[in-house]
């Protein structure tokens, strides 16, 4: 039965390999037990050859002084060598044959040599050293040809088994563990990926449940717990979500009341004093009067417009629009209400696309306009950018975001478009900065809803992006649109 397991797994290919790893021992230690034998034959080789050469130094030494020391020595060196040729095994060997001639040519030398001592004082005797010489010379050529021929053999056995066991090796090491590695690197990898991949659709608010063809049982149980969380996380966003509808609808509930409370308390008041001074002549503190009662209802029925279509949102219909066609249109709808002495510029980088609901980014960037026209007071510049995100502008993010001037968050490994928004206005003030998209939060008294903000940050998150501000004070203030290419 195939294991089910990626430890089994890894087990037994462990035991494989202690296997296989005493069998390659076990060979390479025989070869080293007949390289040892051979290095030990080498070494008496070369005794041999150097026994050989005093021999020969014998030699000469008992053919120039006629001691009868050099003489006994050459007999005797002549014996060590019998008796190594004796002792020691050369069947099978390569150098067998030259042992045997050496052995054959040994025995004429010394046949010779004795020969020389009897006839030591004879007229023969020159032509008898001269044919000692040539049998001494035959024996260190034969010598010489075995010491070279067994320290090849030595060397080659060493290069043979040099190759094998790397060939071995490669065969029943390398070889199986790359390819088991890249099968438990693909077994392990290939689940692990898709929790990764998975993860990231999370991070950006998306659920995936995970299917995997593995039958190993830590991937399976793995994934198996990774959907059942998946199946808790689901299921604390959805009553997660519910409940932030419903302290957001609490909370809008409570400010619509309070911002309401406020103009129909004027308009209150205002009738009021208007029925008691109905007889009065004053005409144009009536008339005030009166003004005061229409602007206050221009403004709750403006509260009640802006909630209402803020109600109604509808799903965005993404499309990719040309980011200066965007621009263009935009200030179409703006241009009546632009200041004369107002320097309007738009820079917009060239081939430049925004995926995103054209009317909803409209009404956002409409919204930033017209607070940077009332902050400059109808006199001074504003200038609006479009480009592509860098790594300046996104390090400018995170800082603005660590000092608490972002709303929204932004997608992990994806490019973003980036609209800047940037008056010379006055600046916004730090105490009244972080409040600024806070509902029915507004600086404008009895002219503005307080939502306009609120709203628009509302939209930049629909489209997974992120709405920064950066001001300071006399200096001007930037609002800073973050959005995804797709």
């Amino acid at each position: 039965m195939f294991p089910k397991s990626i430890a089994q797994k890894i087990m037994i290919f462990y035991i494989a390999g202690i296997f296989v790893t005493v069998g390659l021992s076990l060979i390479v230690l025989s070869d080293i037990w007949l390289i040892k034998q051979k290095i030990e034959l080498e070494g008496n080789i070369s005794n041999l050859f150097e026994t050989i050469q005093e021999i020969r130094r014998t030699e000469k030494n008992f053919f120039l002084y006629k001691n009868e020391v050099d003489y006994n020595d050459n007999l005797s060196y002549i014996k060590t060598v019998k008796n190594f040729i004796k002792n020691q095994k050369f069947e099978g060997l390569k150098i067998e044959n030259a042992i045997q001639e050496l052995s054959g040519t040994l025995q004429n030398y010394e046949a010779l040599m004795l020969q020389l001592k009897e006839n030591i004082s004879s007229p023969s005797v020159t032509s008898l050293e001269q044919s000692i010489r040539e049998k001494g010379k035959i024996l260190t050529h034969i010598a010489e040809n075995i010491k070279t021929t067994e320290h090849k053999i030595i060397k080659d056995s060493l290069n043979n088994i040099l190759k094998y066991s790397i060939v071995l090796i490669i065969i029943f090491f390398i070889i199986p563990f790359i390819l088991f590695g890249l099968g438990l690197t693909r077994l392990i990898s290939g689940p692990l990926k898709e929790l990764e991949n998975k993860m990231k659709k999370i991070a950006e608010g998306k659920i995936y449940y995970i299917e995997v063809k593995s039958k190993d049982k830590e991937i399976l149980s793995l994934v198996e717990t990774f959907n059942k969380v998946l199946k808790e996380l689901e299921a604390k966003q959805k009553q997660l979500i519910q409940a932030e509808k419903l302290s957001s609808l609490g909370t809008l509930m409570s400010g619509i009341a309070h911002e309401l409370n406020n103009p129909l308390s004027n308009i209150s008041t205002s009738c009021q004093i208007l029925l008691e001074e109905l007889e009065d002549s004053d005409t144009q503190y009536k008339k005030e009067l009166l003004q005061a009662i229409e602007s206050q209802t221009e403004r709750a029925k403006n509260i009640i417009k802006t909630v209402l279509d803020f109600s109604r949102r509808r799903e965005l219909k993404k499309e990719t629009i040309p980011a200066q066609t965007l621009i263009k249109d935009t200030i179409i709808f703006i241009k009546g209400e632009l200041p004369t002495k107002m320097n309007l510029s738009v820079e917009v980088e060239n081939s430049l696309s925004i995926y995103a609901d054209k009317q909803k980014i409209q009404q956002v960037l409409l919204n930033l306009i017209k607070n940077a026209i009332q902050a400059c007071d109808n006199n001074g510049e504003i200038k609006i950018k479009v480009y592509s995100s860098t790594q300046e502008a996104l390090d400018k993010h995170l800082f603005l975001k660590k000092e608490g001037k972002c709303v929204g968050e932004l997608s992990v490994n994806k490019e973003f478009i980036i609209i800047e928004v940037q008056d010379n206005g006055p600046g916004i003030p730090p105490e009244i900065l972080s409040k600024i998209f806070e509902p029915f939060f507004t600086t404008k008294e009895s002219k503005g809803s307080g939502l306009g903000l609120f709203i628009a940050q509302e939209l930049i998150r629909d489209h997974d992006g992120c709405i920064c501000v950066d001001s300071v004070a006399g200096r001007g203030t930037t609002f800073i649109i973050m959005l995804p290419k797709e």
